[in-house]
């Protein structure tokens, strides 16, 4: 039985996806990049230090710069006042924590794009444990930000809930399972494929059959 659930957040809890594509398309113009969106579709779910590499190249040396447009165009701009939470986000929550199973939000994500998603999920009490990019050397597909999130709640038996093959990876790697999500845009061929356990259409569906998820 699945004592603990790690939570990606970004296209798993909340719809943010798109405008984090967005917000990267716009950040990589200013730097004289024109990249496609379906390159930047399948790239979320990894933070900026993973990201930029992976569309630029290893020598690109603009990983800062482009982190810091990205930002800029996200929250100073306000594209963050866009995202909402997905639909059963703050249910599914809830009902982890009306049967006793630990939670922890692990997130590419700084804590500052994370503390305005807290109130769409209902507020930080919904959840034991936080780990964002500041508490990690690397973000995913690292597996550092669930790894953190297990040695916080006592390395419990556990599985993960997150929309990429990023958050797979970083599962598979500490040896735990991932149920993936549809809501980010990843398709789910794509995810069994990565290895997902399971492939559900978004949370709301998870929450439908989460106690036969939580006991396979």
């Amino acid at each position: 039985m699945i004592t603990t659930v790690l939570l990606d957040v970004d296209g798993t809890l909340i719809d943010d996806n798109l405008l984090h594509v967005l917000a990267w398309s716009r950040a990589f113009r200013s730097l004289g990049h024109e990249i496609d969106a379906t390159a930047l579709v399948h790239a979320i779910g990894m933070g900026g230090d993973r990201l930029v590499p992976a569309i630029l190249g290893d020598a690109s040396g603009e990983v800062e710069e482009a982190q810091r447009l990205h930002a800029e165009e996200y929250r100073s701009a306000g594209l963050i006042r866009h995202a909402v939470a997905l639909p059963g986000a703050a249910d599914l929550l809830a009902a982890l924590r009306r049967r006793g199973v630990s939670t922890a939000l692990a997130s590419s994500a700084s804590a500052a794009e994370l503390e305005p998603y807290l109130k769409l999920l209902g507020g930080a009490d919904s959840v034991d444990v936080i780990v964002t990019r500041e508490d990690v050397p690397e973000t995913k597909p690292a597996p550092h930000l669930f790894a953190v999130a297990l040695e916080r709640l006592g390395r419990p038996r556990a599985m993960v809930v997150g929309d990429t093959v990023y958050d797979v990876a970083a599962a598979r790697e500490l040896g735990l399972p991932c149920v993936g999500v549809l809501t980010g845009g990843i398709e789910r061929r794509v995810l069994l494929e990565a290895g997902a356990a399971a492939v559900y259409e978004g949370v709301a569906a998870l929450g439908g059959d989460l106690d036969h998820a939580l006991a396979a």
